[in-house]
């Protein structure tokens, strides 16, 4: 995968919205970046690292068990769509 450059237009920002679901934004972000085809491990470091502040705000506030627990949650949603996809095309 390649790096994102510093004036990437493309560059990952999310931002808290005031009375928002913190829960919520990050299902979404983690489906976003999982349908892109990020790994688990991946996914997880857009908790870790400080540098993406809503995210990672999750992960301090609610601790890393709980965002992989996030994952796992959009994870298990998403793969029976990916295998049936890839199960089409062997098939076709």
């Amino acid at each position: 995968m390649k790096p994102a450059a510093e004036d990437d237009p493309m560059e990952f920002v999310a931002v808290p919205l005031p009375g928002g679901d913190p829960d919520h934004m990050a299902l979404c972000v983690i489906e976003e970046f999982l349908l892109m085809g990020w790994t688990e491990q991946q996914l997880l470091t857009l908790f870790r690292h400080p540098r993406f502040g809503a995210t990672h705000r999750i992960y301090l506030e609610r601790g890393e068990t709980h965002v992989r627990a996030l994952i796992a949650r959009v994870c298990a949603a998403w793969r029976p769509v990916a295998q049936g996809a890839r199960e089409g095309a062997s098939n076709a």
